[in-house]
């Protein structure tokens, strides 16, 4: 038979197959003469598609959606082993990463894995982000995620993989404030703390709109509408900081209440005293001050920070301060400068 008599047979008949790229397509097989190893071609795929596929197993389980998401799972995770070390966080912060993480959120991370599911070494964020979608929630863990994985990461993986990281220990509850003797005189500042608060900063939404706020104030200072949310999400942030366990001060920060934290106070809101809750919140902040060699001095000063301009800070010694923090510091302030 020709290679043309082939295509054509191949065309008018034949099993389709699972498609990952379009909602129906027919698989062409190669003839064994046309010298072609079929298994090693990649299949095409779109992450439309395969969005679609994880979404038809949350709402209409069964066998066929089922098989259908394993492959579509099977496709991903090559994906994350044979794609480039250096664009990862790129990838990981567009369309394919939210195609991740709405695996992490579907039914399949809980059931049995199948005969044909991978198994297989590769580099170690790779494999991690290949995984994570194979593994039911806090059963994947690595050594000292803190300093190994890179912060783009590093949220998701707290969230789904470690909880306990992504929710410290110090914020399961509206702890009395810890960071020092004096901290216990702060009159709360809000009513939403501990887990209640953590809550806002794992919904995804919920910290875009956060962002939003941020960029819309730094675009237009006036908005009434803005500066109130801001406000009260400015004494949110600033409860956490007091609220939190001191061995818990360095986690906090490298999730989203420190990104969040970072960006309200490089947006220069720390100038706006929008009522006298905020005036006399500044006024109860740096009457307070902080002993530098305090376990919690740097919960203490990221909630003051958020209540003046970042210009105004300044420190004569941050001796006693934790080496991170005095980083991040630093690294406020040439961001300070860049704007």
């Amino acid at each position: 038979m020709g290679l043309r008599s082939w295509f054509r047979r191949q065309i008018g008949g034949g099993q389709p197959r699972i498609d990952l790229v379009s909602p129906t397509r027919v698989t062409l097989n190669p003839p064994a003469r046309a010298g072609l190893d079929s298994s090693a071609i990649p299949s095409p795929w779109s992450v439309a598609r395969l969005q679609t596929l994880f979404e038809a197993l949350a709402h209409q389980p069964s066998s066929t959606s089922d098989q259908a998401a394993r492959l579509a799972r099977h496709q991903l995770s090559k994906f994350w082993l044979a794609a480039p070390v250096d664009q990862l966080r790129l990838l990981y912060e567009g369309e394919i990463g939210d195609l991740q993480r709405l695996q992490l959120t579907g039914p399949l991370v809980l059931q049995d894995l199948a005969a044909e599911d991978p198994n297989r070494a590769a580099e170690r964020i790779n494999l991690m982000l290949a995984l994570m979608p194979y593994t039911p929630p806090r059963k994947l863990s690595v050594v000292d995620p803190l300093s190994t994985l890179p912060d783009w990461l590093l949220n998701d993986y707290c969230v789904y993989c470690e909880p306990d990281l992504a929710a410290p220990i110090g914020l399961l509850g509206p702890a009395k404030p810890q960071t020092s003797e004096a901290a216990t005189e702060i009159e709360p500042l809000t009513e939403r703390r501990g887990e209640d608060a953590m809550t806002l900063f794992r919904d995804e939404a919920v910290v875009a709109r956060m962002q939003e706020l941020i960029q819309e104030f730094i675009t237009d200072r006036t908005s009434k509408g803005v500066l109130q949310e801001l406000a009260s999400l400015r004494r949110v942030l600033a409860q956490l900081w007091l609220d939190v366990d001191p061995e818990q001060l360095q986690t906090l920060e490298q999730t989203t209440v420190g990104v969040v934290t970072r960006s309200m106070i490089l947006s220069g809101f720390g100038a706006e005293l929008i009522d006298d809750t905020d005036a006399a919140t500044r006024k109860q902040l740096s009457s307070v001050g902080a002993d530098f060699h305090s376990a919690g001095a740097p919960g203490i000063v990221m909630a003051t920070m958020l209540f003046y301009p970042l210009k105004a800070v300044t420190f004569e010694t941050t001796e006693g301060l934790p080496l991170w923090f005095v980083e991040l510091l630093k690294g406020l302030a040439a961001e300070s400068v860049d704007r």
